[in-house]
């Protein structure tokens, strides 16, 4: 067998994947000093170079670039920031621009504006996976406001284009659109115009709505209910009580059977809900898949969130909510998911003693938990000892424990951890809370949990490795 000889002459830059890797870490004047090396350099420093175009920062700048540069270089523009007139239209205005990945758009009044921004969707049509699109608050700030005024209503064709450019004929309107992720504000639209978006654009995923007006639903027209959505970004009203002239007409979610997150970004009750609860919302049946749901620590409704978790969602996986939203009827509304729950994370700061109260009840009947992540909060042995956590295939903590505040503690009783895992001792659990210090009884705790990788004292993320006890 003849071995393959050493050639000290070969760098790992003569792999274009390495210099395709590197070239994104190097500073612009770094990478067209690189492009003149030879062609396939060239190829690899280009991408990151035109990579992006963030009209916010470099509007003047590439106002001033030539026709024929744009036609050598265009094809390596994957994301546009912040177009939010025509004359940044313009300066993209080149067959060669047609590899877009990423826009990110401002709408206005202006007819011409649209259309040369429709121009410029149709020749990326087959590359565009992320749209952000939105248009300044109206002024005062309010939904009839914004609903009365012409310049916030869009079509289709102001979101995806699904009709192809003359000289593509690799794609047709019934192929549908390749827009993965799709980000709207202060927008109005029709309901058809909604449904028929989610129709043109199969390959959705993600969708953002920010004060986002559906309005104008008739029976008569069916809604489409195809839609592959699996992440849904926006308020409960906007969900619930957006056709502001129709109250009858049926929630968003209807429309995504594939639903698996909510990210719920204002918990403000829909105008429709005349009383506490109208009528029980089977979430079950019109969107089964939903087991994550995120209450934004933006807002706060302990009522509603309450009222969510223990009537409307089933079976929840994984609940992310805020300290000032935990109290007893949500911490009670968690634990009526504790045969499913695996991931419970609470944010912000502590408000209270009284919150800690209903802390301990989590993870002692919630004995499914893979994550219980609560980073402002601080208890102690004492508690948890009197309420044995039940939690045991726990794979990722994040809490503080009184008692241990300062680094040094922290990383001592992490590695007495590490050690006791690799020898596990009996005497270790044969240790009374009398005659241990806060840091061995700690210890002792986090041995509990087999499968532990992650762990979060108050200091640094520490990852240990898997080792079952």
């Amino acid at each position: 067998m003849q071995l393959p000889s050493n050639n000290p002459s070969t760098s790992p830059l003569d792999l274009a994947e390495i210099r395709s890797r590197i070239a994104y870490y190097l500073a612009r004047r770094d990478c067209l000093s690189c492009m003149r090396v030879s062609h396939d350099w060239f190829l690899d420093f280009a991408r990151p170079v035109w990579h992006t175009i963030d009209f916010s920062k470099d509007a003047t700048a590439f106002s001033k670039v030539s026709s024929a540069t744009i036609g050598k270089y265009g094809g390596f523009i994957s994301e546009v920031l912040e177009i939010t007139n025509s004359k940044n239209v313009q300066a993209l205005q080149h067959a060669k621009v047609d590899s877009i990945q990423s826009l990110r758009i401002l709408f206005s009044g202006d007819g011409l504006y649209r259309s040369m921004l429709s121009d410029l969707r149709r020749r990326s049509h087959s590359s565009i996976a992320s749209l952000s699109a939105r248009c300044n608050p109206p002024e005062p700030n309010t939904f009839g406001e914004q609903c009365k005024n012409a310049k916030y209503y869009i079509s289709v064709n102001d979101v995806i284009s699904p009709i192809p450019t003359l000289s593509d004929t690799t794609l047709t309107a019934s192929k549908g659109h390749g827009l993965r992720t799709l980000s709207l504000a202060f927008v109005c639209f029709t309901r058809e115009g909604f449904s028929s978006m989610l129709q043109y654009a199969p390959a959705l995923e993600e969708l953002r709505l920010d004060r986002v007006i559906v309005i104008y639903h008739k029976s008569t027209v069916p809604l489409y209910t195809g839609s592959k959505l699996r992440f849904f970004s926006g308020s409960f009203a906007q969900a619930w009580g957006h056709d502001t002239g129709n109250h009858g007409a049926p929630h968003l979610l209807e429309q995504f059977p594939s639903l698996e997150e909510w990210y719920i970004t204002s918990l403000i009750r829909p105008d429709t809900w005349t009383t506490p609860n109208p009528f029980r919302i089977n979430f079950s049946a019109c969107c089964p898949l939903l087991k994550v749901v995120t209450f934004s620590g933006k807002t706060h409704n302990t009522d509603l969130i309450s009222d969510l978790l223990m009537i409307y969602f089933k079976d929840l996986q994984s609940c992310k909510l805020s300290t000032k939203n935990l109290v007893l009827s949500t911490a009670l509304g968690l634990i009526g998911h504790l045969e499913t729950l695996t991931s419970i994370v609470i944010t912000d700061k502590v408000q209270g003693t009284q919150t800690m109260s209903w802390l301990y009840l989590i993870p002692k009947l919630c004995r499914h938990l893979h994550v219980f992540s609560l980073e402002s909060f601080v208890v102690d042995m004492e508690s948890i000892e009197d309420n044995p956590w039940g939690c045991k295939e726990l794979e990722e903590l994040r809490i503080q424990f009184k008692g241990l505040d300062t680094s040094q503690d922290i990383d001592t009783c992490l590695k007495e951890m590490y050690r006791g895992r690799r020898s596990y001792a009996a005497s270790v659990l044969n240790r009374t809370k009398d005659k241990d210090t806060v840091m061995a009884r700690v210890c002792q705790h986090l041995l509990q949990f087999k499968c532990l990788k992650t762990v979060w004292l108050g200091t640094d993320v520490t990852y240990l490795p898997f080792s079952r006890i």
